[in-house]
């Protein structure tokens, strides 16, 4: 239940970031995404999915460091 949830999140997120998000090619894109998220979640170990939520907040940090040091400098 939780990874169709998690999927239906991220399809939505996908579809709104597509440059038509009302168009079909936006609703297909988070249909996609909402159907195979599932799918690849279903198949992932605890472990696995720890390292990559721990990679993704890094890689987030970085990034609003980055961005926090170039506003700095501007």
């Amino acid at each position: 239940m939780i990874k169709n949830i998690v999927g239906a999140v991220i399809g939505a997120k996908l579809a709104g970031k597509s440059p038509k998000a009302d168009s079909a090619a936006g609703a297909t894109t988070g249909a996609l995404a909402a159907s195979a998220i599932p799918f690849i979640v279903s198949r992932m170990s605890l472990p696995s999915m720890l390292a990559i939520g721990a990679g993704g907040y890094l890689l987030k940090r970085h990034r609003d460091k980055k961005v926090a040091r170039k506003k700095a400098f501007s």
